[in-house]
């Protein structure tokens, strides 16, 4: 073994996000900052330490102030001022501009910066110690100069045994500002891999097929194109993973990523991924290519020989097994009638008519595997796909399909998911997925989506880990690797392009802070004292613990926030008149991402095979608890505490009485809503969000068309009845529209001149419609799934959009909408959206 040089320069580590209070003037600073070049990566610059009057100082390269570090940090700076230690200041550029401009105060005038530390390998312990006895433990960092090792004196170190060095590392009270930061880096990093992609460059296109009514645009015609060449061949050679190459005189082919030698040529068709951002028409790109290859699906179906192209190990399947038909599977089955819908839009109608096309989804869902080998378009849903495999009967895995297509193909990327498995499991021919979300917040995502596709060696998740993920966290070099293997591989399998092709008219958005009149504020501090006291005390009728409580608070708080004083006093004795409200809630926190939001800790959670993470009380009142909670419900004496999880919904099992805690059957919620629809508001009342929405939607009223979402049916009550005080004429959309019903709606509402205004529940919009018509969104209240907005948002932000589109959410001042809206913007950094 080669010994160790000691007094060679090495990394120690990096101070992870330290705070640094800025000097100066604010102006000055931020010209400074924008004429910084970018290093080393886009989005931040460098800087230096300084020491300054005594001060240890964050200082640009001309040795003008940043700012001062705080005084944990100047301690051990000057413990170690003696040694030949040095440092360098990597400073997110956006982020301080943001503070810069917020900054009214001195005390809002902080930003965080990180600090690679470099010296001599002998004085690693020395380092370590005096960064330790200030409380502060070194990082793992993102970039070290080229030529250095890392050698991290906080790092725990046995002989002869290697430890993932970022897990033996303890942050110093950042967690959560780490795991945004992190996020940030490799959102950025994310998107520079999809801005060098070339495969969309070289695309020429082709034409749709004469029975397509709908001109394709040239992006959708080099969708075509690709799917075609994924499909049938031939695979550009810059494409391809498996290059011929020769050993010892004799040829093969050598995977351009594994390295990994086969004497044989591998086949590299069988689907991709179409990976374009929402609204540019993925779903018409998917109907284009079913037309193209109706013919080859019929010749492969009845070809008894032609098992060679299989995408699945069994290559002695029976002819009564292949069916010529593309499986899509949907998120819901809203987005069943989506698809539908896209077919009479852009289909002939004798096309349409002569094609076989089955939904298979209900209960009465066509099972004979010969009618469905008969079809040449099958749509169903995910959720319908996992009851048959938990049923006797799964005619979809008894066949195999010419393609089958996953639409929000991100749903299944945690690999350790029954829903996974189980769409993995179904045999096609070729697999597409369609996802304008690809990579969500980690490389295994995507990773998921190969495995899905079997792209051999990557079918396996494990190298997928092997060769990109683990490599992309190692830092420095290792990373730079593993983005060039990852760029290499997705130009190979996915075709990815941004709204900007579409040249949308711009996205200008708006939140316009509310402020409550006096007798609001009195009613709503009224309420959240009584109900605190209640929660604290639980006393009668509401025996759970505080978490579960703070449901209940927070619900009525906001609903506060919407009604004002129409709204009447809350009442324990009277909550089942909220019922409505509470499901209603729940169902608009599920988003289009495969998760699902806990009623009372608000943790979010994977909807599909979570095995027992969560309970999902569908019998009348929706909530969604996690196991955290349910046990928190229990009581606190074991011998009184049940052996399962209840059967009840422990939000509401008090509301039905002592006997059995479930709720009345004949009573439904639509029937309380009625029941209690005279004495819910007030007779006379005010609502300064009502009054605030109002005057916004009558500006150009004539000139625009205006959606407005609320999760709230009786928000929407209270809306419309404003509507109808100002004489404006306005359609409604809510959870009780019938298909047909709401078609006609959304047809009225493009058609007719006299209809400006739509108001529907958040959870009908932001799945399943195509909204383009509309220029103006309201968004009346946050939700905590802040992907709900986006998704409601995006229906209208698409593709035959002409005009620009304004965005204008309400928050009310002082209240729980404004944490809300915090909290909403932690988690979209975290899902790097």
């Amino acid at each position: 073994m080669e010994p160790v040089a000691v007094d060679e320069q090495v990394c120690y580590g990096m101070i992870y996000r330290t705070a640094v209070k800025l000097r100066g003037e604010m102006a000055d600073l931020d010209g400074r900052l924008r004429r910084e070049p970018a290093y080393p990566v886009e989005g931040h610059c460098q800087m230096k330490t300084l020491k300054y009057e005594d001060r240890f100082v964050i200082a640009f390269a001309d040795d003008t102030m940043l700012g001062e570090v705080n005084s944990q940090l100047e301690l051990a700076l000057e413990a170690l001022d003696q040694l030949p230690v040095n440092y360098e200041v990597i400073a997110p550029t956006k982020a301080i501009h943001e503070t810069i401009n917020r900054a009214v105060k001195d005390k809002d005038a902080i930003v965080r910066v990180n600090i690679n530390i470099y010296g001599l390998r002998k004085d690693a312990r020395q380092v370590g110690r005096e960064f330790s006895s200030n409380k502060i433990y070194l990082q793992r960092p993102d970039h070290i100069r080229r030529g250095l090792e890392y050698d991290n004196p906080h790092v725990l170190k046995l002989p002869d045994i290697r430890l993932p060095t970022q897990n033996c590392i303890l942050p110093v009270g950042v967690e959560k500002s780490a795991e945004i930061d992190k996020t940030e880096a490799f959102k950025t990093t994310i998107s520079q891999v999809y801005s060098s992609l070339t495969r969309g460059h070289r695309l020429v296109g082709l034409e749709g097929d004469d029975r397509l009514k709908t001109s394709l645009l040239l992006h959708q015609k080099q969708a075509l194109d690709f799917m075609i060449q994924r499909e049938s061949g031939p695979i550009p050679a810059e494409y391809q993973l498996w290059v011929p190459d020769e050993i010892e005189g004799l040829p093969c082919y050598r995977h351009a990523i594994t390295k990994g030698v086969s004497r044989v040529a591998h086949i590299e068709t069988g689907g991709g991924i179409l990976a374009d951002e929402m609204g540019m028409g993925k779903t018409l790109s998917i109907l284009a290519l079913v037309l193209r290859t109706l013919e080859e699906a019929h010749k492969w179906a009845s070809d008894l020989d032609n098992n060679v192209n299989s995408s699945h190990e069994n290559v002695s399947t029976k002819k009564s097994n292949k069916a010529r038909a593309t499986l899509v599977m949907a998120s819901s089955d809203l987005m069943i009638n989506e698809w539908f819908q896209e077919i009479e839009r852009h289909f002939h109608r004798q096309v349409s008519g002569s094609l076989k096309m089955i939904k298979y989804h209900g209960a009465y869902r066509e099972t004979s595997i010969d009618k469905l080998r008969e079809a040449d378009l099958i749509i169903t849903t995910y959720h319908t796909l996992a009851s048959d495999f938990a049923g006797k009967k799964n005619p979809l895995n008894d066949i195999e399909w010419y393609r089958l297509v996953l639409d929000e193909a991100h749903i299944i990327r945690r690999q350790a998911t029954g829903l996974n498995r189980t769409v993995s499991q179904i045999k096609a021919k070729s697999r597409w997925c369609l996802t304008g979300t690809p990579v969500q917040n980690r490389l295994e995502d995507i990773g998921a989506l190969f495995a899905f596709l079997r792209v051999n060696p990557f079918h396996n998740l494990s190298m997928f880990r092997k060769f990109i993920a683990i490599p992309f966290d190692e830092g420095a070099r290792q990373r730079d690797i593993a983005v060039e293997r990852f760029t290499r591989l997705m130009d190979s399998l996915c075709l990815r392009r941004t709204k900007d092709l579409l040249h949308l008219p711009d996205l200008r958005d708006r939140v316009h802070l509310i402020d409550l009149s006096q007798e609001e504020r009195s009613q709503y501090e009224q309420t959240k004292k009584m109900m605190t006291r209640a929660i604290r005390n639980q006393v009668g009728v509401y025996e759970h613990k505080g978490a579960l409580g703070m449901f209940q608070m927070q619900l009525q708080l906001r609903i506060i926030c919407n009604h004002g004083t129409y709204q009447q006093p809350f009442s324990w004795n009277r909550r089942k008149m909220h019922l409505l409200d509470e499901r209603e809630d729940m169902e608009s926190s599920l988003g289009g991402e495969g998760e699902v939001t806990c009623s009372s800790c608000k943790q979010t959670m994977p909807t599909f095979g979570s095995g027992t993470i969560f309970r999902h009380y569908t019998d009348v009142c929706k909530h969604v608890l996690c196991l955290e909670c349910i046990e928190e419900s229990m009581p606190n004496d074991p011998k009184e505490q049940p052996s399962q999880i209840p059967t009840s919904c422990p939000l509401c099992s008090s509301l039905w009485g002592p006997t059995n805690g479930t709720a009345p059957q004949s009573q439904s919620l639509r029937s309380l809503h009625s029941v209690h629809a005279d004495t819910y508001f007030r007779s006379e009342g005010y609502s300064s969000k009502m009054t605030a929405l109002m005057r916004d939607v009558s500006v150009d009223l004539m000139g625009t068309k205006s959606i407005i979402f609320s999760c709230w049916t009786r928000t929407l009550d209270l809306i419309q009845s404003y509507l109808n005080k100002a004489g404006i004429h306005s359609q409604r959309i809510d959870g009780e529209c019938t298909t047909a019903k709401r078609e006609k709606i959304l047809d009225d509402f493009v058609k007719n001149p006299a209809l400006r205004v739509l108001i529907m529940t958040t959870g009908t919009g932001a799945v399943g419609l195509n909204l383009y018509t509309a220029n103006r969104v309201f968004i009346v209240e946050p939700q905590w799934n802040p992907t709900v907005e986006r998704q409601a948002i995006g229906r209208a932000l698409r593709l035959g959009q002409e005009q620009s589109v304004q965005v204008i959410r309400y928050v009310v001042n002082g209240t729980v909408e404004q944490e809300m809206r915090s909290q909403q913007d932690r988690k979209l950094k975290l899902a790097a959206i």
